[in-house]
């Protein structure tokens, strides 16, 4: 059963209520752990480098990559909206394990988020493996 506004602002520590979008974003994400598939506990994701993250887990989408960098930097939705220029709403478009990002979207997160992107294109039997940074704006 969704969440109401005041129940997700208790639950996460929000300065206010969240607005008709984030709601939606939030009630439709709930039940998503911040990173799938991982041995570590929660918990521990905040205080790991995110090379240590890398090695931890295999990330199953953009999005759970995304989730897992903003957790390690310590930042709710919010606070990372805001520190990205962006709604809190995009947020969770882009950390949605289904999201359907252009390769444009993905290299603008990853910079607004202090990564650099790569589009890596490994072949299933044999062959050479290629690599290319995704451009984005500076």
């Amino acid at each position: 059963m969704p969440k109401t506004a005041q129940e997700w602002k208790d639950l996460l520590g929000l300065d206010e209520l969240p607005d008709p979008e984030f709601l939606a974003n939030l009630n439709a994400l709930e039940g998503v752990d911040v990173i799938e598939g991982g041995g570590v506990p929660d918990a521990q994701w905040v205080t790991m480098p995110p090379g240590e993250i890398a090695a931890a887990v295999v990330l199953g989408s953009a999005g759970a990559a995304f989730k897992a960098i903003r957790a390690a930097q310590g930042l709710t939705v919010r606070q990372a909206a805001e520190a990205w220029g962006v709604s809190p709403g995009r947020v969770s478009q882009v950390e949605a394990e289904d999201a359907n990002l252009y390769m444009s979207t993905v290299a603008e997160t990853a910079r607004r988020m202090g990564y650099r992107a790569k589009l890596v294109l490994e072949p299933l039997e044999g062959g050479p493996r290629y690599e290319a940074e995704l451009p984005h704006e500076r």
